[in-house]
């Protein structure tokens, strides 16, 4: 064989594995770039009402710990029945299957997408339909209200005069922890956001400063009669029962 020809197979060789090498590290590349597991903040808590056959629906609440454990809880709306399972969870591509160490019996599978899980069917498969947006359960917290500081400008239809300063309210998402201040007394609240709107705030504490009015109690019975919020823009509204506004706040531009 000539050392032409010996050149020319040799370099074909080397040319066909290099592509073939390319494509291989392309595509694991492709694949692992957009796998939830690892480009997705997906630990956390996730909650939201599902369809049910036999009730108004139910209500579920699942949190994915790191270490690929769960805790799934549903509630079965007018029927009273809570059921709670929990044990390890197991990833395929983009979707996790939950498997309750107490139980081989039920196979529930969620895709993870970005700040939300979608429920599918027993294959794997997205469900289709009316009702397809029902099988969405939405990660607690909303990043639009957290981790910012919002100042006070009314409690109940009242506007707040005075130092800014002295009338804030930060949701701080680490530690599900409210902070506020009403005057001259700081207020702390456990709290979470549901939906990204529905809000369960807990009862508070004060520090024990003397205050020349009661803007303090107002502000913290109205925080705890608050069930949902929402933000347009700049200004952030909080919500009770009746859906009237209890508290607005706005943003700081200054």
């Amino acid at each position: 064989m000539s050392s032409r020809i010996l050149f020319i197979i040799t370099s074909v060789l080397v040319t066909s594995f290099s592509c073939s090498t390319s494509n291989q590290t392309a595509n694991s590349i492709s694949l692992d770039g957009h796998e939830a597991k690892n480009s997705l903040d997906w630990e956390g808590t996730y909650s939201g009402v599902l369809p049910c056959a036999s009730c108004p629906g139910i209500e579920t609440e699942i949190i994915l710990n790191k270490d690929q454990t769960f805790v799934l809880t549903q509630e079965y709306l007018e029927k009273q029945s809570i059921f709670t399972s929990k044990g390890k969870f197991t990833w395929y591509n983009n979707n996790i299957q939950l498997e309750d160490s107490a139980s081989n019996d039920s196979k529930i599978i969620f895709k993870v997408e970005e700040g939300r899980l979608r429920k599918l069917d027993i294959q794997g498969n997205k469900i289709e339909g009316a009702l397809a947006n029902n099988y969405i359960l939405y990660k607690n917290g909303n990043p639009e209200v957290e981790n910012v500081k919002w100042f006070i400008s009314s409690i109940n239809g009242k506007a707040i005069t005075g130092d800014r300063e002295a009338y804030y309210l930060v949701f701080h998402s680490k530690e599900s922890r409210m902070e506020a201040r009403a005057n001259c007394n700081r207020l702390q609240f456990e709290y979470k956001i549901k939906n990204q709107q529905d809000l369960i705030v807990k009862q508070g504490m004060s520090t024990l400063m003397a205050c020349p009015d009661t803007t303090e109690q107002v502000l913290m019975k109205s925080l705890t009669q608050s069930v949902r919020i929402k933000r347009n823009s700049d200004i952030l509204s909080f919500y009770g029962k009746d859906d009237q506004p209890l508290i607005i706040c706005v943003i700081n531009k200054n």
